[in-house]
């Protein structure tokens, strides 16, 4: 065993100062990566035109900035050329979101091609990728959701004890 690692260790060695000459392939040039601003996404989502079941969807999205948890933010705001669709910032990373219609009345929001779902309820939201099964943002609040929050653990409060057992 130790005569393999003398072995190993003697070739690497012999490999680390052999000249310069002795290996005929040049190195290979270094590319320049251009750093480009992300374009906005241009083409609509599917589907063109929305039913009247995503549209009662979207007056019940918040819009606006949500925070999320380890600092990360979610912009939620109605897009300014397609009705009914919204565009989605988390980071420097905007998506077209169409909104999907649920039994369970969770607002759903969706970009099925980049796999992405914005989940809704009264007391926060999340980012989700649906096809690497990973959440992107958790734990989101809006101001509305705040204050749901705060209502709730308010009303907890003022029950008397017996009641809550």
């Amino acid at each position: 065993m130790r005569t393999l690692l003398l072995a190993a260790s003697c070739s690497a060695i012999c490999l680390a100062f052999a000249p310069a000459h002795a290996n005929p392939t040049p190195p290979k040039p270094i590319k320049k990566v251009s750093k480009a601003k992300p374009a906005l996404p241009v083409e609509p989502p599917e589907p063109e035109t929305l039913d009247d079941e995503r549209m009662a969807v979207v007056p019940r999205v918040l819009v606006g900035d949500s925070q999320c948890e380890f600092g990360r933010s979610v912009r939620v705001a109605p897009h300014p050329s397609l009705a009914g669709r919204f565009m989605l910032t988390l980071g420097k990373q905007q998506h077209i979101l169409t909104p999907q219609p649920t039994s369970t009345g969770v607002i759903r929001l969706e970009n099925a091609k980049a796999g992405l779902v914005w989940l809704q309820v009264p007391i926060k939201s999340m980012l989700m990728n649906a096809k690497l099964g990973q959440r992107l943002a958790d734990n989101c609040l809006h101001t509305a959701q705040t204050a749901e929050l705060e209502a709730m653990k308010a009303a907890e409060l003022a029950q008397p004890e017996s009641a809550a057992q």
